[in-house]
């Protein structure tokens, strides 16, 4: 495990934002895998380029960032990225109103190759360790100032979403997790102890909620005031799939797409909490076209507005999401075809502007209160901050990290 020590290292963390994460935790152990249908190639074996009939793939990042009252939170993956057991996941932490970052990995107390998943409801953080491994259970921590952490579980194996544990402001916590018969969704009244099922992925694509998307698989939760959130995929076109537990039944209450894009089939990638209300980011994707579309929402998940919608080429990308300030989102979307764009969305007028590219290499972003931007560009042992101030056009370096990795540790 790797321990924090305060020169550049090698290892590309570009290779783990833009391959799938499924393939990254078999391919350097099994080669070329053929993972369904859809799978063209990875793990840097020959691929065809995209042809026009060809959508291009995107993967959400478990790389992110979050502010909470005692400061801002960055999650980034260090080490050998292309060995998953020399993968070490980093917890980064700059107290409120300091400039200097810091690591907190060694208080997580155990590996953490498989990626961390974090929550917060703005004062408390909640953090999951996901398996790998021999690790078949997922740790949870908690903090509510940076400096003492307390046990929160554990629970069963986090799926492998950056928005797959929530927590809202009444201490409540969602996980999504892998149970015996497939992906789950489990809830935790307070405290983030005595966890139960709130519903499967068989139970809800069975409900007439379910049927109306046709639920394929479960990938981010949250909350609307007190009523849990759940982020779905789609196999009906037209349709996304956000669903709202409503005094126990399950409602289907995802935006409803223009014609445009109709024909697209929809994954919600993450659930986020703004001040104007849960949003969602949805990849939508159609006859050779991949587009990102932001939605929020107000007035009890019945009246959504939407983004334009931001266009994906290039045949692996992807998108590290969070918050941008109180009221806004960003989405860094990166791709193999040497494109890095970093578009933030004001939830006030539902639009998207696009800041200057982070420098390469850089895994997450993370917008702090006074509005500036700090890029974590993380090597094998080093991290490097770079800042955008205000109304700046280029990034500025501002501290470099050394981090203690103990490579081998995890075999």
């Amino acid at each position: 495990m790797p321990a924090v020590s305060s020169s550049l290292g090698a290892g590309d963390p570009r290779q783990a934002r833009t391959w799938p994460r499924s393939w990254r935790l078999v391919c350097p152990l099994l080669g070329l895998v053929a993972i369904g249908a859809s799978t063209v190639s990875a793990c840097g074996a020959t691929s065809s380029a995209p042809t026009r009939t060809q959508a291009a793939a995107i993967s959400a990042s478990l790389a992110t960032s979050l502010e909470t009252s005692a400061g801002s939170w960055a999650i980034v993956p260090m080490g050998h990225l292309d060995q998953p057991l020399n993968t070490f996941w980093q917890l980064f932490f700059e107290p409120a109103g300091a400039n200097t970052w810091s690591d907190q990995a060694s208080a997580l107390a155990v590996a953490t190759n498989g990626g961390l998943a974090v929550a917060s409801n703005g004062k408390s953080l909640a953090v999951g360790i996901r398996p790998t491994n021999l690790l078949d259970y997922s740790p949870l921590i908690a903090t509510s100032n940076a400096r003492s952490w307390s046990p929160a579980g554990p629970i069963g194996p986090l799926a492998d979403q950056p928005d797959s544990l929530a927590l809202n402001p009444a201490g409540n916590g969602l996980a999504v997790v892998r149970g015996r018969s497939g992906y789950q969704v489990i809830t935790s009244p307070g405290a983030l102890a005595g966890w139960r099922t709130l519903v499967t992925t068989r139970a809800l694509a069975a409900s007439a909620a379910g049927r109306g998307c046709g639920v394929t698989s479960l990938t981010a939760v949250g909350y609307l005031g007190r009523d849990a959130l759940l982020g779905a995929g789609c196999a009906r076109t037209g349709v996304v799939g956000v669903f709202l537990d409503h005094q126990g039944t399950w409602r289907l209450v995802g935006p409803e797409l223009a014609s445009s894009l109709a024909a697209s089939s929809a994954e919600v990638l993450g659930l986020q909490t703004t001040t104007a209300g849960p949003c969602a980011l949805v990849e939508l994707r159609g006859r050779g076209t991949t587009e990102l579309v932001a939605a929020c929402t107000g007035g009890g998940g019945t009246r959504w507005r939407l983004s334009p919608s931001v266009p994906v080429t290039g045949p692996d990308n992807a998108v590290s999401f969070g918050p941008a300030g109180a009221s806004g989102l960003f989405a860094f979307v990166s791709g193999s075809n040497a494109s890095e764009r970093l578009e933030v969305l004001d939830t006030s007028d539902m639009r998207w502007r696009v800041l200057p590219a982070p420098p390469k290499k850089t895994s997450t972003v993370v917008f702090g209160s006074a509005g500036s931007v700090n890029a974590l560009e993380a090597g094998a042992t080093l991290c490097t901050v770079w800042r955008l101030a205000r109304g700046a056009t280029r990034w500025t370096r501002i501290q470099q990290i050394q981090v203690a990795i103990q490579f081998g540790s995890s075999d």
